[in-house]
Formats: structure tokens, C-alpha cells, sequence
């Protein structure tokens, strides 16, 4: 069993704490543009909906990359990016049906990690609008 992050848009409040959170610890700065999940505002601003990487199953993203910077995590199975490798030529961007790669502030591609098991969104999402959920070994996606 995998563990992957859940957005519950009944409870998403569109508060910005889980954006905080994970920009301080992805940029050690505090802007919601540097997070690596999203919160889009739908019916007019009346719905709140939390937008986090899936963990595709066959993830475009890994197979975009051309130079095998984005590979599967044996241990965990998330779906993760050795920077190192990375050259920012932003197939992956392209690729993510979901829109979840982003360039960081070093210019490199850049996704949810999981913070490493502790992910920090949850720990300051208030409402519980998100969450660690068990699913089958391969993603949500």
C-alpha cells in the first residue's frame, strides 16, 4: 500500500494555510506561488477545491523526461524528481495533464513530495480538507 495526499473540496475553506505551509518548507520563504499543490476557486469563488499531484499510475511526466529526472520511488512509490538531473527543459510541465510540475525558485522542475512522509499541508489545514490516504500500489491516476 501506497500513501498519497487527498483534497476533500467539502471542506477546503480556500483558507491558503496547506499554500504556506508548503512553499516555507519547499522555498523557506512564504508565497503561495512557490507551493506545490494548488487551491482553485470554482462556482464564482463558492467552492474551494484542492488540486494536489495524483501519483499517476503511468505518469506522463516521468515518461516526458527525456533525461530521467523524474523516476518512481521504489521504497514509496511516489513519483519524484532528482534535481540534479533535471536541465529545465519543462517537457514535464507540458506533460502533467493535471498541471502539478512546477519551475522552483532554482529554475528546476519542481512537484509535490510528500515532504519526505510529513507533509506539512496537512499539519496546517485547519478544516482536515486534507488528507493521507492508503491506496493500491500505482497511484490514484
Amino acid at each position: 500500500m501506497a500513501l498519497l495526499l487527498r483534497g476533500e473540496f467539502d471542506l477546503c475553506t480556500g483558507c491558503g494555510a496547506c499554500l504556506l505551509a508548503c512553499s516555507s518548507r519547499a522555498v523557506k520563504g512564504y508565497s503561495p506561488r512557490f507551493a506545490r499543490l494548488k487551491v482553485t476557486m470554482e462556482q464564482e469563488g463558492l467552492v474551494n477545491r484542492p488540486v494536489l499531484c495524483t501519483q499517476c499510475k503511468k505518469p506522463f511526466c516521468l515518461r516526458a523526461c527525456p533525461f530521467e529526472a523524474i523516476y518512481k520511488d521504489k521504497k514509496t512509490g511516489w513519483i519524484l524528481i532528482n534535481k540534479e538531473l533535471c536541465t529545465s527543459c519543462g517537457q514535464c510541465l507540458e506533460a502533467c495533464p493535471d498541471e502539478m510540475i512546477f519551475f522552483s525558485i532554482d529554475g528546476k522542475a519542481d512537484k509535490c513530495d510528500m515532504c519526505n512522509g510529513d507533509p506539512q499541508c496537512i499539519k496546517f489545514c485547519t478544516p482536515k480538507a486534507l488528507n493521507l490516504v492508503q491506496v493500491c500500489e500505482g497511484g490514484m491516476g
